[in-house]
């Protein structure tokens, strides 16, 4: 059962649907009360996979998700949280009212009615919780009064709720005896330490030692110790990751106990590397922290603990005390996520209040790839509904700006209000509340899109996520939160923006410039490919696309049957006269005759006139409304908003399979750009580390074979990861092996200017093996070798004929 829409009024900062009350023409629904005043509640639709929730501080956002809960009977509904400034607050005898909550709801395609007749044969239909009155349903837009029994068995059939502890990072060790069973708590490692430092400070006396342990072991917090509720929140956090998340067998750690009370050395070590083998099996968190592919969570056995510790990708260990907060939280994410869903509560809705507080942009991109598989998991499972409060433009899908729901408080009594089509809009509540829009014009990494003008922008941002929406995949479009589209101000402005991007760092983004094929596209074109003062390219060739020459490699035609020049000329004739005249009407009221003068045959007459679809709709709005204009951004915003109200308007087939085909082409081009920046880099870090080791160890000094071993493990991380690889490492194992650097028996590198010129030679390697690749002949390998005459072989009879006749 899928939550569709919360209906709220009189809680916290909810008061009333004021404007939908302030509407001329409004009227109550017949299952509202028809006596007294009219309230409408606050209206909230809820996305079936995702719903973000946006707006300023103390706009509303976490009470919303507090009405969920009540509206589900997750929570008690309490006068308490009766909005204060509304009207209907009184104390008084007979005026005392409660938050009032409905609930929405969906059965989903597969799922059996509710067994009550009131419900046989209905699919969708609304439960209210009206304060302390009677619940009631809504059905076919009718109230339906129901006992307590019937709403016994409506609740069985909601949708669970699970509320993340976004404030609760991942412990730096467990103790072991708990993780064994025992109720019986161990200090912490800390708390021991503390203990030893006052009775080294204290006077040795009973009372004075009584009083300190009985602060650390019941929960008296100090500067470095957490409450008791805090210990047993992480003990459990910790808990679910080793046993629920990576499957390890609470036995395991009696045996694990055993081991060290017995110092079996050997029999511990074997028992922590088979934990750490199932975290990495069960957990496959590389998948999910793009950060840092080749990080792992391990575990390691300490008297009484099992402390959490990370390797990254110089295979370095650190506690996480050491790294950043950013990591524990997301893995604290991570492990509830998990954990929730192998306990077979998948379904439930997920509510998550500012999740974001503690995560870089980018690992904020990888929690929404997390909560997105929550929703629909790739392995085809059920999912759940996501809800979430955030303040960051890094939370925001933007490939499904539909999800996005932006909460504004009114004035005074007004309270909170939900803005109507806000991310359509770059409506001023989004941006106010994200600092940004949601197609951000200011360089974010990852991968750049530079177009000419807004009107490009908003045209390739809505067809991408209109078209990801109705295929449920950004497979064949721009993945809006990978890509970010960047308006220049018009042609030649690409050039520059393009430079600022790539002409002046070390750090070069994938960036791709897509130009229309006009007089102005053509010049930017060739600034482009000319490159900077220096005459150096910044963007290679495959990354410049020229509407006109990419539309003749793909076979696509205008509806006037030439080559598209234009990014608008890819619309049809159909959605640019309904996309125009929308525009047009909200500045003017339209009549009949209007219409009909301005119409698709004499819009594509001048469109084969002038081989332009935008000079034809300009010449066309000059001529059927003289006082009225229509700018590029307006006409294509107007079109997104066509395809949402009716996506099979005419033309809309032929609008999505050509802007499909640029959209996944532009995709492809980004990822390759992409790709090749990354190998670039690579290339260069193993450049960096090569020639730092030559600088520093000129010809004629020496170095430690410590140090050698970490300089091969730098240039063996940097070395690209290509199909040379393997030789890549027999390269290095053979230095190490020569060199003899693991007998730390003679801890100096021997012959150290033969050393110094074999890592020199690493530098060369992948261009050497590439020279080698020419010479070599793959086809010899599975081709038969000539058999050969030999001396036994019976000589060929003579053609005693032709021997005769010559």
């Amino acid at each position: 059962m899928k939550l569709t829409r919360i209906d709220v009024r009189f809680y916290k900062s909810f008061n009333f649907d004021f404007e939908l009350k302030a509407r001329p023409n409004a009227e109550r629904e017949a299952w509202e009360d028809q006596e007294g005043p009219w309230y409408p509640f606050v209206r909230i639709p809820i996305d079936g996979n995702v719903t973000a929730i946006v707006g300023a501080n103390e706009s509303g956002k976490s009470h919303l998700l507090g009405a969920i809960k009540s509206a589900l009977g997750v929570a008690a509904i309490d006068r308490a949280d009766f909005c204060r400034y509304s009207e209907q607050y009184s104390v008084q005898v007979d005026q005392l009212r409660f938050p009032e909550f409905g609930a929405w709801l969906e059965l989903e395609a597969d799922e059996a009615p509710v067994a009550l007749a009131a419900l046989q044969g209905v699919s969708r239909f609304a439960l209210f919780r009206p304060g302390n009155r009677p619940a009631f349903l809504v059905v076919d837009g009718q109230r339906v009064s129901i006992s307590q029994e019937y709403l016994v068995v409506i609740e069985a059939r909601l949708p669970g709720v699970f509320e993340m502890l976004t404030d609760l990072a991942i412990p730096d060790s467990v103790s072991i005896r708990r993780l064994t069973g025992q109720d019986r708590r161990a200090l912490q490692r800390s708390q021991r330490a503390e203990l030893l430092d006052g009775i080294d400070a204290s006077d040795k006396g009973e009372a004075s030692l009584g009083r300190l342990l009985v602060g650390l072991i019941f929960g008296t917090e100090t500067g470095t110790t957490l409450s008791r509720a805090g210990q047993d929140a992480e003990f459990e956090l910790a808990r679910k990751l080793l046993v629920d998340a990576a499957k390890i067998a609470p036995a395991s750690f009696v045996e694990l106990q055993l081991g060290l009370a017995d110092g079996r050395e050997g029999y511990v070590e074997g028992l922590v590397g088979r934990m750490n083998a199932a975290i990495k099996e069960n957990l496959n968190i590389q998948r999910w922290w793009t950060q840092d592919k080749q990080f792992d969570l391990l575990v390691e056995a300490r008297e009484h603990e099992i402390a959490l510790t990370i390797q990254d990708r110089t295979a370095s260990t650190y506690s996480f005390k050491e790294r950043s907060q950013g990591l524990r939280f997301f893995l604290s994410y991570f492990v509830q996520l998990t954990a929730h869903r192998l306990a077979g509560d998948g379904s439930d809705i997920l509510l998550l209040d500012e999740p974001d507080a503690y995560l870089s942009s980018v690992g904020q991109q990888d929690l929404l790839r997390i909560l997105h598989d929550y929703s629909k998991p790739e392995d085809g499972g059920q999912g759940g509904q996501v809800v979430y409060v955030t303040h960051s433009p890094f939370l925001i899908d933007k490939n499904a700006p539909q999800r996005i729901r932006v909460l504004d408080k009114g004035a005074d009594e007004e309270g909170t209000r939900v803005v109507k089509d806000a991310a359509n809009n770059r409506y001023e509540p989004l941006r106010s509340s994200l600092g940004a829009y949601v197609a951000e014009t200011a360089f974010i990494g990852g991968q750049n899109l530079f177009v000419e003008g807004a009107g490009d922008q908003v045209l390739l941002a809505g067809l991408s996520s209109h078209i990801s929406d109705r295929e449920q995949s950004t497979a064949s479009v721009l993945d809006l939160n990978k890509v970010t589209i960047v308006g220049s101000g018009g042609a030649d402005g690409v050039p520059y923006m393009v430079y600022l991007a790539r002409g002046r760092d070390t750090v070069k983004p994938a960036c791709v410039a897509l130009l229309d094929g006009d007089t102005a596209g053509q010049q930017a074109e060739r600034v482009l490919k000319r490159g900077d003062m220096r005459k150096q390219r910044i963007l290679q060739d495959a990354y410049i696309v020229r509407i006109d020459t990419w539309a003749s490699g793909r076979d696509i035609h205008t509806d006037w049957d030439t080559t598209p020049i234009e990014i608008e000329d890819l619309v049809p004739v159909a959605i640019a006269r309904r996309a125009a005249l929308n525009n047009i009407a909200r500045f003017v009221e339209l009549s009949e005759e209007d219409g009909a003068k301005f119409s698709v045959e004499s819009i594509q007459n001048r469109a084969q006139q002038k081989d332009s679809l935008w000079d034809a709709i300009e010449d066309s709005v000059a001529e059927v409304f003289p006082d009225e204009h229509v700018e590029k951004a307006g006409f294509a915003r107007e079109i997104v908003k066509l395809l949402d109200i009716s996506a099979d308007l005419d033309g809309a087939d032929e609008l999505r399979r050509r802007f499909s085909l640029l959209l996944r082409d532009l995709a492809e081009r980004l990822e390759d750009a992409a790709d090749d920046e990354f190998d670039e880099r690579a290339n260069d870090q193993l450049a960096r580390h090569i020639q730092g080791f030559l600088r520093d160890h000129p010809v004629g000094t020496g170095i430690t074979k410590y140090d050698a071993g970490r300089v091969l493990r730098q240039v063996g991380l940097a070395m690209p990861k290509d199909a040379h690889s393997d030789q890549a490492r027999l390269a290095l194992a053979e230095i190490e092996r020569n060199f003899e650097l693991e007998d730390r028996a003679h801890p100096r590198v021997p012959r150290f200017d033969e050393f110094r010129n074999a890592v020199a030679a690493l530098g060369q390697l992948d261009r050497l093996q590439y020279q080698d690749d020419t010479r070599v002949d793959p086809s010899a390998a599975v081709t038969p070798a000539p058999v050969e005459s030999t001396a036994s072989s019976p000589a060929p009879k003579k053609n005693t004929a032709s021997t005769k006749s010559s």
